[in-house]
């Protein structure tokens, strides 16, 4: 996508209307007619399991960073930058509510793998959900369109769908839970799509010490912000902190912001990789190259360092973020 503004078609707004409207409509049958605790079963359970963990930051980790390596940077970036923004609205939100969890509707919830320590209200998997499959429909507007249906928003839409039920049906939210969190991502969407192409050619206009600047600022304030007003939402803990070690979500958007951010600064200015110029054996190689590189920085960071400090969680997740954005392309051109 490139950095002009462009406008949503009233197909897109329609999608996005049917979206909310169906959510509604079911996540409230299922709610008062209890018919939800239908889908215990191992069956549909394992499912939706699967269904809500299109929802998860992994899932979106990796798909960004294909998109980045492998499709366009700049649609890569805004689709990033559409994420951690929405995720970091979400934790907000859920710092000035403090809605609790509904109670668990099995006896344990543990058995079906969901421990959500997170506060209820709004969705965050529902917000973020919109904010991502939701600005990646929107940038694949125009692509493989079948008598002018845009069938790629309308894959998109579906899952935005999916997830946001699998949430009530797996019980770790209640309706009004899911509804503010799409009220909430939908609200956030549209202004990211309007507003995006007019700040970055505000800031596309400072030169690149200033561009450094403002993107360390901003992501540095934003994490110390957010940690300091909502310390129990950037833990996103409602039981004891020492059952949840070092969850900080602001440390995490605050830290892949200022990584993700500089390094990409640094790429355009320096390296200049262009995906759209590999051929697609290439192109394959350039992402296993990639993806091998974050695990081998994130996993050890993530897992095998038991270090209990929102800062250090800031730094790995700034460091993981600029390998992406600036070695990874640095060592695929070399190898090119």
């Amino acid at each position: 996508m490139s950095e002009s503004k462009e406008n949503l078609s009233n197909k897109g707004l329609l999608a996005i209307g049917i979206i909310f409207i169906a959510t509604l409509l079911i996540g409230v049958i299922l709610y008062y007619t209890g018919l939800n605790e239908a889908f215990y079963s191992d069956t549909g359970q394992s499912v939706f399991k699967i269904i809500t963990y299109l929802g998860e930051p992994i899932v979106f980790i990796i798909i960004a960073a294909i998109l980045y390596i492998a499709y366009n940077k700049v649609f890569a970036k805004n689709l990033a930058l559409s994420l951690l923004f929405t995720h970091y609205l979400n934790q907000v939100f859920k710092g000035i509510f403090k809605d609790p969890r509904p109670a668990p509707n099995i006896d344990p919830l543990e058995d079906y793998g969901f421990v959500e320590p997170s506060y209820g209200f709004p969705s965050g998997h529902s917000q973020t959900a919109v904010g991502f499959w939701g600005y990646a429909g929107y940038g694949f507007k125009d692509t493989y369109k079948v008598k002018n249906i845009q069938i790629i928003p309308c894959v998109l839409s579906v899952i935005i769908f999916l997830v946001a039920i699998s949430r009530l049906i797996v019980g770790v939210h209640d309706v009004q839970d899911v509804i503010g969190g799409l009220l909430l991502g939908i609200g956030f969407l549209l202004l990211f799509i309007y507003l995006e192409p007019v700040l970055s050619k505000l800031f596309n206009k400072l030169n690149f010490v200033a561009k450094v600047i403002v993107t360390v600022i901003i992501s540095v304030a934003l994490f110390i912000i957010g940690t300091l007003i909502f310390p129990e939402a950037g833990l996103g803990l409602v039981t004891p902190p020492a059952l949840f070690k070092d969850k900080g979500a602001f440390a995490v958007v605050g830290g892949v912001l200022l990584g993700f951010g500089v390094g990409y600064l640094l790429e355009q200015e320096y390296v200049k990789y262009d995906p759209s110029q590999l051929t697609t054996s290439k192109k394959i190689i350039n992402i296993i190259i990639g993806i091998v590189l974050l695990l081998i920085t994130f996993v050890p960071f993530e897992y095998l360092l038991e270090i209990d400090s929102v800062y250090f969680r800031f730094f790995r997740y700034a460091l993981v973020a600029f390998i992406l954005a600036f070695v990874v392309p640095l060592i695929c051109k070399k190898i090119s």
